[in-house]
């Protein structure tokens, strides 16, 4: 293939070689995980020795016993015995036949003949970035991309040839530069022989991880023996006091490593980004990195808007069609150029809506941030010319790719009615249409835009306001007062942080805020201002809520005082029903919170669990009820006919949830399921009521 033609973009010219070159931070991390895997394996060692001895100690004891005292109990005894020593030591060693194999379920093996061009791509970037071709290749419908392979302990000692995942909903958002650079990060990770350590660290946190969590087998078997006599049920007890005591260990260990790892891992992946520099350029690495998080986000509302349509019995085409619909509509929202059919993103675009001002290194990441990222990439000032095309061109058919991957992302799910498809006209349109009608109107600049108008009792505001100075829908609706929210969610999310960190659950020792470092034992200082700074941001919008009804209320008084109560009590009528919302939204907070071990899964005493039924039956499940007729007297459910029907048949249902010995796992989900959807239907509903007075009140001002 001719590295020059438009499906293989440019490699930038005269790339020094200490751009791949591992940096002296990496061979650090290097040195840390080598330590620690070291230590593992040190103590596993001793681990293993004393399982050794107390395995021939049993095995040699139960023997002697079963062969000098010729009795029942104490052939149970010796067998027991021996199980105890052989258990121990199947779990130290059970990891050795464990293989952790990646879920291709949700994704397609493709194959050269089938995708030429795409093939002739990768096998020139492998070429570049000097690592083998992958075995296998995959199209999932994510986006993202991976190399993966099947693990088992013996990774560590043979090599693996590892395949490639190519999300398309990755194609789908960028071009082809940016395509090829995170290919190229991708290969990064396998292109250099210090890479392997990544991989071998995996394996023994696997090693680890199996030893601790994945025991379900062990653990069946272990119950099984216990079942067989109270003799076994004694030594299996052992057993388990045993193991325990290796896990204790295991766990300081896996933590110790993993924190090791995480460090590396940062490490490899800025490692990775500048071989995908080096073969890409640095700067279609970056504008790749803020493409995908756009996409991302785009892909995920896609999603969200089939779980809507599958409510409807009605099934999405093509997801690609339907992404780049959302794309567009996002650019729009945003106010985000189109070039070539996809969005221009920025970091600054990106960084808009985070106004956190706390900032502090997490050691136990896996990933740098995007930010860290790019600054990285920038520092190596390696850059290509961007090919603009599609990196849709180097896949052959792929409408029908992208139709047959759209039904990877139904294969899960159960429809036993008969289904409509959607094709992409009609989910443009319905998609279009929901935006619209859950959006504010344009006038109001985003003020109550993602948020609650704060709760106010528009009697006393008029009474308490008759004397007040004139308002202007200019002081009112102004920039400073439609960031108010956003501030207050930054300061909410800064104060979680920082109690998180005063109380140990972010192990941090040091962090920033507003440019300075502090010690974690500073937290709660911080803490403590910023709550003062959140009552007066609140205070602030609490004002500006009271002035803007306070507004339109006079502005309604000017045309006529018909017109003025009419809207006072369109007002009062919605902030009423906003009061019961959060009466409905705490009940079904208790009703959940008692039903959580339940739902859990908990192993309970049966009495505990007839308790906990007739708990719900005679006080949450009737006073949900109770909740669910008023609503729907309301109307909050008249458009949504699958949720109305569920409702009703609800309300006149006369569920048992559990009787015996066994839950009724069905009436136990659909309440469940009722709680989470009659929530977003009265949610939706409020909108609807508020944004109907936002229109109406519209007429009220000057020049309407």
């Amino acid at each position: 293939m001719d590295k020059n033609s438009l499906l293989y973009p440019p490699t930038p010219s005269g790339v020094p070689r200490s751009v791949t070159e591992s940096s002296a931070s990496f061979k650090k991390e290097v040195s840390n995980v080598m330590g620690a895997i070291l230590l593992f394996f040190i103590v596993y060692i001793l681990l293993f020795a004393l399982a050794v001895g107390l395995a021939v100690a049993c095995v040699g004891g139960g023997i002697f016993i079963v062969s000098v005292i010729h009795n029942l109990w104490v052939l149970l005894a010796g067998i027991g015995l021996i199980g105890v020593g052989i258990m121990v030591l199947i779990f130290l060693i059970k990891f050795l036949f464990a293989v952790s194999k990646f879920d291709r379920s949700g994704s397609i093996e493709i194959k050269e003949q089938e995708q030429p061009l795409l093939f002739a791509f990768i096998k020139q970037l492998t070429k570049d970035t000097q690592t083998h071709f992958p075995k296998k290749i995959y199209l999932s419908p994510e986006v993202n991309a991976c190399v993966f392979y099947d693990s088992s302990f013996w990774s560590m000692f043979f090599p693996i040839k590892k395949n490639l995942q190519i999300g398309l909903g990755l194609v789908n958002a960028v071009n082809l530069s940016e395509f090829k650079a995170v290919m190229a990060h991708e290969f990064g990770h396998f292109s250099q022989s210090s890479m392997k350590l990544g991989s071998f660290v995996y394996q023994v946190n696997r090693i680890i991880y199996n030893m601790l969590y994945e025991n379900n087998s062990y653990g069946s078997f272990l119950s099984s023996w216990a079942r067989v006599s109270s003799t076994f049920a004694f030594f299996a007890s052992i057993t388990v006091k045993i193991i325990q005591g290796i896990q204790w260990v295991l766990q300081k260990m896996y933590g110790f490593i993993n924190k090791s790892y995480m460090g590396l891992s940062r490490e490899m992946e800025f490692h990775a980004d500048a071989v995908a520099a080096s073969v890409s350029g640095g700067n279609n690495c970056i504008s790749a990195l803020q493409r995908i998080e756009l996409a991302d986000s785009g892909y995920n509302l896609v999603l969200r808007k089939y779980d809507e349509l599958l409510k409807e019995k009605k099934v999405a085409q093509n997801v690609y069609a339907n992404h780049r619909i959302v794309l567009h509509q996002l650019a729009e929202s945003f106010g985000l150029s189109i070039q070539n059919d996809l969005p221009v993103v920025s970091r600054a675009f990106l960084n808009s809506n985070n106004l956190s001002r706390i900032n502090f290194k997490n050691q136990w990441a896996s990933h740098p941030t995007t930010e860290e990222r790019e600054v990285r990439l920038n520092e190596l000032g390696v850059n290509s010319e961007a090919n603009q095309e599609s990196a849709w061109v180097l896949f052959s058919q792929h409408e029908k790719l992208q139709e047959q991957l759209t039904k990877k992302i139904y294969q899960h799910i159960e429809i036993k009615d008969e289904i409509i498809a959607v094709d992409n006209k009609e989910f443009k349109s319905i998609y279009l249409k929901d935006e619209a009608h859950f959006t504010f109107p344009a006038a109001y600049r985003g003020y109550y835009d993602a948020r609650n108008s704060r709760l106010l009792d528009v009697n006393v505001i008029i009474a308490e306001h008759k004397l007040s100075l004139p308002l202007s829908f200019e002081s009112i609706f102004n920039s400073s007062h439609v960031a108010l929210s956003k501030k207050i969610r930054a300061l909410e999310n800064d104060i979680e942080v920082l109690k998180s960190l005063a109380a140990g659950q972010l192990i941090i020792n040091t962090f920033d805020f507003d440019g300075e470092k502090y010690e974690r034992g500073q937290a709660d200082d911080i803490s403590a201002k910023l709550e003062k700074e959140l009552a007066e941001q609140k205070n602030l919008l609490d004002e500006a809520d009271k002035n803007a009804f306070l507004f339109f209320y006079r502005a309604a008084a000017d045309h006529s005082s018909e017109k003025s109560l009419e809207l006072k009590q369109a007002y009062h009528s919605y902030f009423t029903l906003r009061r019961n919302s959060d009466l409905f939204l705490e009940q079904v907070n208790k009703m959940l919170a008692a039903l959580q071990p339940i739902y859990a899964g908990e192993t309970q005493p049966i009495e505990t669990i007839n308790a906990q039924i007739a708990t719900l039956k005679q006080s949450h499940e009737f006073m949900f009820k109770n909740f669910l007729r008023e609503w729907q007297k309301a109307g909050a459910f008249v458009h949504k006919d699958f949720l109305k029907e569920r409702v009703d048949k609800f309300i006149h249902a006369n569920y048992a949830y559990f009787s015996g010995t066994s839950f009724f796992e069905n009436e136990l989900a659909e309440l469940n399921q009722l709680v989470q959807e009659s929530w977003i239907a009265i949610s939706d509903y409020l909108f609807i009521q508020f944004k109907a007075i936002l229109e109406k009140q519209l007429i009220y001002l000057p020049n309407q």
